[in-house]
């Protein structure tokens, strides 16, 4: 799924160069759910970038599904961003405006999927994070657990072949932030490989994998012995329980 060999990301301003990634190497497999962990400067945004094909590296390979991404051009690594990667955000990035259904269309729109079928799979995305009552309902009618799931079903409605998320919980309470990952934890049950960075030890331990970032470098890569299982009490169609 995801082979990166000598990863390098260097940073220039003027004549001083800052590597936030020093020769990282890193093999995700399918269906696989991994954290990143790291303090603030040890390369894991850079690596999430990376992983995203929102930046590129200054020296290595990044394989996903058997293509070196890192020798992408612009063009080429926004028609891979918008096939085979699903994003999620701390800040959830919702159109204020429109409804979770459209938010959700949105993906699909830009790939040039017609009116129906839109329709269809994203009231099905909605329905899989527990939202299939809420269609209808813009952001500010939501709680913050109920938008990030509504940014849950637009990273999940082009099928993508992995799901990043960047502090997913960070702007949730403790039980919105368990309702989070305990979708996560259906997905992946379901067969979704699933990476997500964060801050949060406690919220690491859902997951299967633990990579931590220091100085640019792999600190330490340990599977999880016994992940938590999320409990999920409210959410309306009993998803994830």
């Amino acid at each position: 799924m995801i082979d990166l060999k000598g990863i390098k990301k260097i940073y220039s301003n003027g004549d001083i160069q800052v590597a936030a990634l020093n020769g990282v190497d890193l093999h995700v497999g399918a269906n696989e759910f991994v954290a990143i962990m790291g303090p603030s400067g040890s390369g894991k945004s850079s690596m999430m970038n990376i992983l995203g094909c929102l930046d590129t590296p200054t020296e290595g390979e990044y394989y996903l599904d058997g293509t070196d991404v890192a020798k992408a051009s612009g063009d080429e690594l926004s028609v891979i961003r918008n096939r085979k990667i699903g994003f999620v955000f701390q800040g959830f990035n919702l159109l204020p405006r429109t409804t979770a259904l459209e938010n959700v269309e949105l993906p699909m729109l830009y790939a040039g999927v017609g009116g129906k079928e839109r329709r269809t799979r994203a009231i099905a995305a909605l329905e899989s994070v527990g939202l299939g009552g809420r269609i209808h309902h813009r952001p500010k009618e939501l709680s913050g657990g109920q938008q990030q799931r509504v940014a849950i079903a637009r990273a999940l409605v082009t099928a993508p072949s992995i799901i990043l998320a960047d502090e997913p919980t960070g702007n949730l309470d403790s039980r919105s932030s368990e309702e989070v990952m305990a979708i996560f934890q259906h997905l992946h049950a379901s067969g979704n490989t699933i990476i997500i960075v964060t801050h949060e030890p406690d919220i690491a331990e859902f997951t299967e994998r633990i990579v931590r970032f220091r100085d640019g470098h792999i600190e330490k890569d340990e599977m999880v012995e016994s992940p938590r299982k999320a409990q999920a009490q409210v959410l309306e169609e009993g998803v994830a329980k």
